[in-house]
């Protein structure tokens, strides 16, 4: 697996080496990337002590990933992955800024909409842009993660992609990337649209999975929990398209049909994968992004607002309500 470019491979950094970013770590590693992995806690020990295990369409990898705890520890970079949780997002952009040289590209690899604004402010020099991912990870441990390919239930063509942009130095980058993981690419010349397609599907799938505790075949098997996806997903449209974007009523409705035929039975989304692993739950940048956005330009979104606070009570790590004692 290997990129065409003749080019030097880019200096890659690759931050939050979760389900999505330790599969991209380990595919560029084994394309002979320069790649290294800024990783934490328990994560950085379990890669330093021994192999990351990838799991690939039925195909079992062990793979050494260099680590470090800091971007000063990487040298001169080239190209920067942001894989992390986006509660993480202003941590990260405050320690690149201390290593951020003009020519740097920063690619946002995260779920929800604000983490391309956010770094673009921290790393004014950088050339940084937003994308989203389709590839199907989870994590299993701190050094184990398995990818289930998504394909065309027909034809077995791989559906898995990666959608986002802007063009110039970010699309390129972004190209190479895909060309080198053997995915899928398509670069936007507005990352907003890819970004605020994807809450879509973040905040319908993610969402009640979540609070029905359920894999992906029951969810998308429930006619209720399906009206329920669509209809946040319609909400995701409005206040998109309030906001100037690009994207058609009917899109809700379209990734609800096409998750069902698309998706593994058996698969989840990553906020149903935190909440069972008892970490924090991403909650503000998904549906809690929609709340805050609709705010912001005055829609009425009663279906997100009832299931933030209905995550908001379910996340591992809230603080415990105090309750007052009963006379």
């Amino acid at each position: 697996m290997g990129s065409t470019s003749t080019e030097p491979a880019p200096r890659t950094l690759v931050i939050g080496p979760g389900a999505i970013g330790a599969f991209v770590a380990a595919r560029l590693t084994q394309a002979d990337w320069p790649v290294t992995v800024m990783a934490r806690g328990e994560t950085l020990r379990a890669l330093r002590d021994g192999p990351l295990t990838l799991e690939d369409d039925g195909r079992r990898d062990e793979v050494r990933l260099s680590t470090v705890a800091h971007p000063s520890e990487a040298g001169e970079l080239d190209l920067v992955l942001i894989c992390a949780k986006s509660y993480d997002t202003p941590a990260i952009a405050a320690r690149l800024a201390e290593v951020a040289r003009p020519g740097l590209t920063v690619l946002s690899l995260q779920n929800g909409v604000h983490n391309v604004g956010e770094l673009r402010r921290a790393l004014p020099h950088a050339d940084v842009g937003g994308v989203a991912v389709y590839l199907g990870c989870e994590r299993l441990g701190a050094n184990h993660v398995v990818r289930r390919p998504s394909r065309n239930p027909k034809t077995g063509v791989l559906r898995d992609r990666l959608v986002g942009g802007p063009i110039g130095p970010p699309g390129e980058r972004l190209a190479r990337v895909g060309a080198t993981l053997g995915v899928h690419t398509e670069v936007h010349p507005n990352p907003d649209v890819p970004l605020w397609t994807k809450l879509i599907a973040n905040v319908a799938m993610n969402t009640v999975t979540a609070l029905g505790r359920a894999r992906v075949g029951q969810v998308t098997s429930d006619p209720a929990a399906v009206d329920l996806m669509i209809a946040l997903g319609d909400e995701v449209v409005a206040v998109a398209q309030a906001l100037g974007l690009d994207i058609p009523d009917s899109a809700a409705r379209d990734y609800v049909d096409d998750a069902r035929q698309r998706l593994p039975k058996t698969g989840g989304s990553s906020t149903l994968f935190d909440l069972e692993a008892g970490r924090r739950l991403e909650r503000e940048a998904l549906v809690g992004a929609v709340v805050h956005e609709a705010a912001c330009v005055g829609i009425a979104v009663p279906y997100s607002t009832t299931c933030d606070a209905l995550l908001r009570l379910v996340d591992p790590t809230r603080p415990a309500a105090q309750i007052p004692a009963e006379n």
